[in-house]
């Protein structure tokens, strides 16, 4: 069964020598349950793109899928090298995770990864976000 939500977002990004980035969504989507998995899909605005975004989730390991103005796949599995990829504009490029935390509740869903982008390590992430059902 879907149901519409609003979706809060944040993301936190920690790259080397850098200072620490947050960045939030307020957005409405929808949350679908089947075979004991979320799918959770939504819309966001990244520069002149639009981006659809699916998180699929349950306990063990999640997937987070982005179609549009950008294509990529993350996959996490908690304490386990994961391979994903992304293609823009730029060109298709291997991406590897490495899921720290991942946690699911209710209305509720976190994950905390390392990530790299070929062989080089770009940063620590941190993705949490907080769905409620949307009023009519």
């Amino acid at each position: 069964m879907e149901k519409s939500v609003n979706i809060s977002l944040t993301t936190t990004i920690r790259q080397p020598d850098m200072e620490e980035q947050v960045m939030k969504l307020q957005s409405r989507g929808t949350l679908t349950e089947k075979n004991n998995r979320r799918y959770l899909k939504y819309q966001e605005q990244q520069d002149e793109l639009e981006i659809r975004t699916i998180v699929k989730f349950n306990e063990e390991e999640a997937v987070i899928m982005r179609s549009g103005g950008l294509q990529m796949r993350l996959p996490f599995l908690l304490h386990k090298e994961q391979t994903g990829n992304l293609t823009n504009a730029q060109g298709s490029f291997m991406l590897t995770t490495t899921a720290h935390e991942l946690s699911v509740s209710g209305s509720h869903f976190k994950v905390r990864y390392d990530m790299a982008l070929g062989a080089e390590h770009v940063g620590e992430y941190e993705m949490e976000i907080q769905f409620m059902e949307a009023k009519k």
